[in-house]
């Protein structure tokens, strides 16, 4: 890897003042994956609470994004993409991620990737979205005489904004079910279960279990609930519904 490309890197992560999701397992940014270069993708998550008495229900913005592969140098691979959160002050943010698979840096080496999300456009106020959370995560696939699936370990810090623990770990585990060919020719897995944890008392500390069913390689739906270890923040446990669409935008 050339010098330049950490100097992107270090652009990215010290200049943007934006708020996204990038690539995710369910709940939390802790996968190593990044979209190829060239692959659009959008999606739309929904959260919202159940079985509630009057007045108590609560909800989250519903959440429409968008990303795109920018570009692969190197072995290491960069994405970006923005959010619109409807329904809500200041709803257009920002995010930007970039990789390396495994067996890059060295024989037998983990994944690995330095992302940055929720750094909001309102950086003033008691209600600022400048979170400014950078993340570095590794992750590697698990042999299959300990269940298969991939596992993800990650560390986390922001800014004052996204609560009292500013620091903090994650992790996540991936693992796919059902081998499938769409349209008799390409390979691919129809389920899909996630599992994710970020820690603290803050905007993202909380945790998930989510299943997806691929109508395609491309279209997926997913489920599950949503905890969250400090309520001030995001309320009670919800349900989210997520739609996931990839698409080819070029080709490179």
């Amino acid at each position: 890897m050339k010098n330049p490309l950490f100097l992107v890197l270090f652009f990215l992560t010290a200049h943007f003042s934006l708020e996204a999701t990038p690539s995710s397992l369910f709940w939390t940014v802790c996968t190593t994956d990044v979209y190829e270069t060239g692959i659009g993708h959008t999606d739309v998550d929904n959260y919202f609470t159940v079985f509630n008495r009057r007045g108590e229900g609560s909800y989250f913005a519903p959440d429409v994004g968008l990303e795109l592969g920018l570009f692969t140098i190197s072995d290491l691979s960069m994405e970006a993409g923005f959010d619109y959160y409807g329904g809500s002050d200041d709803p257009l943010t920002l995010n930007a991620k970039i990789g390396v698979k495994e067996n890059i840096l060295f024989q037998n080496a983990p994944s690995a990737s330095v992302g940055i999300f929720n750094v909001g456009t309102r950086t003033r106020t008691k209600d600022r979205t400048n979170q400014n959370i950078v993340d570095w995560i590794i992750g590697k696939t698990l042999p299959d005489w300990i269940g298969g699936g991939r596992l993800f370990l990650g560390a986390f810090s922001g800014s004052r904004a996204m609560g009292k623990n500013r620091q903090g770990f994650m992790i996540g585990y991936s693992r796919s079910f059902c081998e499938a060919l769409y349209c008799g020719k390409t390979p691919y897995f129809k389920w899909q279960l996630n599992c994710d944890y970020a820690s603290g008392k803050n905007s993202i500390g909380g945790g998930s279990l989510g299943i997806y069913y691929f109508f395609t390689p491309l279209i997926s739906i997913a489920w599950g609930p949503v905890f969250f270890n400090d309520t001030h923040f995001n309320g009670k446990w919800k349900w989210s519904v997520q739609i996931d669409i990839s698409f080819e935008v070029f080709k490179p």
